[in-house]
C-alpha cells in the first residue's frame, strides 16, 4: 500500500497536551530513572532540526514527498521535546539554562564524521537517499516502541497518555521512511551503498546523547526480558524485509551491548531494576502485546 502524503500533511500537528491534568502531573511526579530516560529522549526530539540538514542534501532537496514530509516531520518532533520538556519541569526537573547547545557540543567525532559523509555523499548520487531513508525507519520504530514501553512502566497516568499520543507520531514517520526505503532499495547500488552505511556507521538514535549508560539503562528498565527482547527482534525483522537488508540485525545487538555495559558499570542499579520489574509485574500483570510496527498512515 502507497504511503498518502497528503493525508499525512493533512494530519500533521503539534502533539496535544493542553488536555492534560497537569496538577496531576506535578503531584504524582515522576522516578530519577523516569526523569534521566525522559531527559534523553527531550534532547534526542529536540536536536532532530539537526538530522534535518543531512536529510535535505543533494536529490533528495528536489522530491516534493520528501520535503513535504520533512517540513511535518521536524514540527511534531520539535514539539515531542517541546511537551517532554514541560512534562520534566512540572516534575521539577526543567532543563538547565542553554541546554540546546550544550547537547551539541558534546557531538562525538563520529557522529561530525556521519554529518560530512551524509552532507556530501548524496550530492554524487541519488542512490545514497536509500540510506536516509532506512535510517529514519529504524529510528522511529526505536522511537514509538520506547515510547510505548515506558507508558507502561510509568505510575504516572497522564505520562502514559502523552507517550502514547508520542509513539502515534513515531509510527506515521516510520511508515513514510519504511515506504521510502522499500521503494528506493530496488537498485543494487542504493542496497550497496545502505548495507554498508548501516553496518559501519549506525547505532540507537541519540547515542551519546545525556548521563553515560542512559540507553543501557533504557535497555535494561525497557527491553532486558523476554518480552523486551522479542521487540528488539521484531524491529530486527521488518527491517529485514527491506531489500538488501536481510542479514540486518543491529537493534538486537547494539541495544543488547549496552545493556552489558550497563550492567557492567552499574550492577547495584541494575539490581535495583530488576528487583522494581519484578515487583511491578506481580502488581500490574504482563505488559499487553506491543502494536504492530504499522506500516500504513495512521490516523
Amino acid at each position: 500500500m502507497a504511503f498518502d502524503i497528503e493525508r499525512f500533511v493533512d494530519l500533521s500537528k503539534a502533539v496535544e497536551t493542553s488536555d492534560l491534568d497537569w496538577e496531576y502531573i506535578k503531584r504524582v511526579g515522576i522516578s530519577a530513572d523516569e526523569a534521566r530516560i525522559l531527559r534523553y529522549m527531550a534532547d534526542v526530539e529536540s536536536h532532530t532540526i539537526i538530522y534535518l540538514r543531512d536529510i535535505l542534501s543533494g536529490h533528495t532537496a528536489g522530491d516534493p514527498e520528501i520535503t513535504q514530509f520533512m517540513a511535518c516531520w521536524v514540527y511534531e518532533e520539535t514539539h515531542h521535546g517541546r511537551a517532554l520538556d514541560r512534562f520534566l519541569a512540572a516534575c521539577g526537573h526543567a532543563p538547565e539554562s542553554g541546554r540546546y547547545t550544550k547537547v551539541l557540543a558534546t557531538m562525538s567525532w563520529q557522529e561530525h564524521l556521519e554529518g560530512f559523509l551524509t552532507t556530501n555523499i548524496p550530492k554524487l548520487t541519488p542512490h545514497f537517499a536509500a540510506t536516509h531513508m532506512s535510517w529514519g525507519a529504524v529510528d522511529e520504530m526505536m522511537a514509538a516502541s520506547a515510547y510505548t514501553q515506558l507508558a507502561y512502566y510509568t505510575k504516572n497516568e497522564e505520562l502514559s497518555k502523552l507517550l502514547l499520543r508520542m509513539a502515534k507520531d513515531e509510527r506515521r514517520h516510520q511508515s513514510f521512511y519504511y515506504h521510502q526505503a522499500e521503494k528506493r532499495l530496488q537498485h543494487p547500488l542504493a542496497q550497496a551503498i545502505c548495507a554498508t552505511a548501516l553496518r559501519v556507521f549506525w547505532n540507537p538514535v541519540g547515542m551519546g546523547v545525556g548521563e553515560a549508560n542512559t540507553l543501557g539503562l533504557i535497555g535494561a528498565l525497557l527491553y532486558d526480558d523476554e518480552r523486551g527482547r522479542e521487540d528488539l527482534r521484531r524491529m530486527d525483522r521488518l527491517m529485514a524485509k527491506l531489500p538488501g537488508l536481510g542479514w540486518f540485525g543491529r537493534v538486537s545487538l547494539e541495544v543488547g551491548k549496552a545493556i552489558d555495559t550497563f550492567r557492567a558499570t552499574e550492577p547495584e542499579r541494575a539490581r535495583q531494576i530488576d528487583e522494581h520489574k519484578a515487583n511491578f509485574h506481580r502488581e500490574r500483570g504482563a505488559m499487553p502485546e506491543n502494536p504492530d510496527f504499522a506500516l500504513t498512515a495512521a490516523n
